[in-house]
């Protein structure tokens, strides 16, 4: 689960870290999330940061930079989340919500949870 800049801020984006760990996954995230100091450099995605390869790759906030993107094009399958429609990462989602992170996340971290019970 990667979060971008349109998480906010850094409270924003413990939705990202609650996603990934109702899912069993992992946090990453895009330079901007890094460059604000919402988590470690350890956690980048893309060119200078990590190439990563998951069955799943949620984009949270992410606009979709090619920089960003490099790093995940060999997701087996994208979702997208972002509220801006015309966003880059929509062009390489298999799946794209277009909405408010904010609104979404929690919906989702619920009905998982309500899943796994």
């Amino acid at each position: 689960v990667c979060g971008g800049r349109g998480m906010g801020d850094a409270q924003g984006f413990k939705l990202v870290e609650e996603l990934a760990d109702v899912l069993g996954g992992v946090v990453g995230a895009t330079r901007p999330a890094i460059e604000e100091g919402w988590i470690s450099r350890a956690h980048q995605i893309g060119q200078s940061g990590k190439m990563v390869a998951p069955k799943l790759y949620i984009a949270c906030g992410v606009f979709g930079a090619m920089q960003h993107i490099s790093g995940a094009m060999a997701s087996k399958y994208i979702v997208a989340i972002n509220k801006d429609e015309a966003a880059s990462i929509f062009d390489v989602a298999d799946v794209g919500i277009v909405g408010d992170v904010h609104e979404i996340l929690p919906l989702m971290i619920e009905e998982i949870r309500k899943r796994k019970a």
